[in-house]
Formats: structure tokens, C-alpha cells, sequence
């Protein structure tokens, strides 16, 4: 994560890939390898789901998060 920006009442997250590629996210969108949904976007965060397989064959929600980069 490399920033934020608000539009009328909307809030968007920057996100910088390996290659050097900046996204503009929001809430919904899916992100990462593990089919991570976005929740909430803050100024120092992105906040998601992610869908992980448990060890059992099955698969568990989790949750992670996306900190600002100094």
C-alpha cells in the first residue's frame, strides 16, 4: 500500500505491485493469491478476507491486512 485517496464519500487504496504497477482499490475488490476481499480502507491500512485451505481439505476465512509503506 502506498497511499489513499477519497472521492465524495468514496475511499480508494494505492497499491504497488513487484513490477512497479499502482492499482487504485475499494471496498469489494479482491486482491493477493488468496482470493483476499477487501473490507474497509483507512488511512494506514487495507483491511481484507482471505479464503486459505485449513489442512483438512477444506478452506477457512481469515483475516489480514495491508499496512501503509513508510
Amino acid at each position: 500500500m502506498v497511499g489513499t485517496l477519497e472521492q465524495t464519500e468514496a475511499s480508494w487504496g494505492l497499491v504497488k505491485t513487484k513490477e512497479g504497477t499502482v492499482h487504485k482499490v475499494k471496498s469489494g475488490n479482491y486482491m493477493g493469491q488468496n482470493h483476499g476481499r477487501i473490507l474497509v480502507i483507512s488511512e494506514d491500512r487495507i483491511e481484507l478476507t482471505e479464503i486459505v485451505q485449513d489442512g483438512s481439505g477444506g478452506y477457512i476465512e481469515r483475516q489480514a491486512s495491508l499496512a501503509l509503506a513508510e
